[in-house]
């Protein structure tokens, strides 16, 4: 029995252990916000309720969207003034025309990739919407943190819209020992985005 409680403490304790906090840096080291960190052996179900990507001060909000495959979009237009939504991005193309208000039936992202969107109207509205293929995906924080269901040997993918490789780029990385680790990244220099952190999360 003695050996029994000793084995189980210990798988718990690997479990338990099983969760590193990863940060990430551009080569200047700084913080990179919105780096959508996924991990494609740890399987999630799409969400029930609907992500939300509102446009606020001309801008879509927030830049960066993390969804699962599956999941249902809504395009609110909290701006009052008229947003025409639309891309042509391989794992959904659509438009949404002239509009304003939130009277706007949601969209469903059934393919895993990289979404990008503009406005007919206004050409400097670029927002992006990362469809996670069913596996476990977040966005850095501002500090460029996330914390991962991960451990020393696993690995992680990681995309950003400043790879100096293209906006389609995806770099893999293998996980360390530690349970603080920092990744460091090649990217343009960062783009100045309005502060609508008030306005909710991601979800």
């Amino acid at each position: 029995m003695r050996y029994l409680l000793v084995g189980l403490c210990s798988l718990w304790l690997q479990t338990a252990s099983a969760e590193i906090a990863m940060q990430v840096l551009d080569q200047d080291q700084q913080p990179v916000t919105d780096a959508v960190v996924f991990v494609t052996d740890k399987a999630v179900s799409s969400p029930a309720d609907s992500a939300v990507m509102d446009q606020i001060d001309e801008s879509f909000v927030p830049r960066v969207l993390v969804v699962q495959k599956g999941q249902f979009v809504r395009f609110p237009n909290s701006d009052d003034i008229r947003h025409h939504v639309y891309s042509f991005s391989e794992p959904k193309s659509f438009e949404i025309k002239l509009y304003k208000g939130s009277d706007i039936a949601p969209i469903q992202f059934d393919k895993p990739g990289l979404v990008i969107l503009g406005c007919n109207i206004h050409d400097d509205m670029i927002g992006y919407i990362f469809v996670a293929d069913n596996e476990y995906a977040v966005k850095t924080n501002e500090q460029g943190w996330v914390t991962l269901p991960v451990e020393a040997g696993d690995s992680v993918s990681i995309w950003n819209e400043r790879f100096v490789e293209g906006v389609d780029t995806i770099k893999r990385f293998d996980v360390g020992n530690d349970a603080r680790q920092t990744v460091m990244l090649d990217l343009f220099p960062s783009i100045e985005v309005s502060d609508h952190s008030d306005h909710g999360s991601d979800w």
